[in-house]
């Protein structure tokens, strides 16, 4: 483990979720407004979207606890794979609705929509948070749609926020691309977010001094081209690599190195999963 040799307390970039482990860049700061925005405003449908990497799962759970910090009743759930009646009983079950799990779809849809109501009788807005919505099949986008024409939703007691790759907005459909009222884009970090992601993270575990030099930082930076997930994940190599060749700083060079580690890795992974 380099966490020794480095002199660090805890792994400076673990994966995850974890709403303490999210960096506000530029782009992040500007998505977090816009979704206020979209809940100040009581509109219907956020969609955010970005590439593999960029945090849009991280993002809307920080949005999330924001959400219920402010009063609001909150559900967040992963549409992969889902089946229609799973997704309202899920959605049910963390809107404290009293579904159960014998009860058919309409009674599901029934009881949900009957909790979305009591809500907005408490003045109480409800906020389902759809990760990977294009990862939803027909039937369960067409069960999205219907959640969008309750009444809660037209009266603006009801926000869906949904995250998408930009590449796959054509799985959605026009229907529900109609409904969208705010389109949010995440960028990747410029350099100086990214070095300072690095700083915050590296100080959060324990770092007393730098371990990056300046031109390690920049090299990381356009290798990773400011990919959160890349940027982590090639940090965290290049701790490894550095522990592993007792070095006092991490070097540029040493970024390259991870950088080729990560690329053979990714071939083998891909040969096995081919074989």
């Amino acid at each position: 483990m380099y966490l020794n040799h480095w002199g660090l307390e805890k792994p400076p970039f673990p994966s995850g979720l974890d709403p303490k482990l999210f960096f506000e860049g530029a782009s992040q700061r500007e998505s977090l407004a816009r979704l206020r925005f979209l809940l100040a405003h009581r509109r219907r449908l956020g969609l955010v979207l970005g590439a593999l990497g960029l945090g849009k799962s991280l993002l809307v759970s920080v949005f999330a606890e924001q959400c219920r910090q402010a009063g609001q009743a909150v559900a967040q759930v992963d549409m992969l794979g889902l089946s229609v009646r799973e997704f309202y009983w899920l959605l049910g079950n963390k809107l404290q609705a009293e579904v159960r799990v014998e009860d058919d779809l309409p009674r599901l849809f029934r009881k949900l929509t009957d909790r979305l109501h009591e809500n907005a009788l408490q003045g109480k807005q409800t906020v389902l948070l759809l990760d990977d919505l294009d990862q939803g099949g027909p039937d369960l986008l067409n069960h999205v749609q219907r959640l969008l024409r309750t009444d809660a939703a037209n009266r603006g007691w009801l926000t869906l926020v949904a995250t998408a790759k930009p590449e796959q907005l054509r799985r959605l459909g026009n229907g529900l691309l109609e409904l969208v009222d705010l389109r949010i884009d995440i960028e990747p970090w410029d350099e100086l977010d990214t070095i300072g992601y690095l700083q915050l993270a590296l100080f959060e575990a324990g770092a007393e001094r730098p371990l990056f030099d300046d031109e390690a930082m920049s090299e990381l930076y356009h290798t990773s081209e400011g990919v959160p997930r890349r940027v982590s994940r090639l940090a965290n190599f290049a701790l490894m690599a550095g522990s592993n060749n007792s070095q006092e700083m991490i070097e540029a060079s040493t970024i390259q190195e991870a950088s080729e580690a990560i690329s053979l890795t990714n071939d083998v992974a891909l040969g096995s999963a081919g074989g």
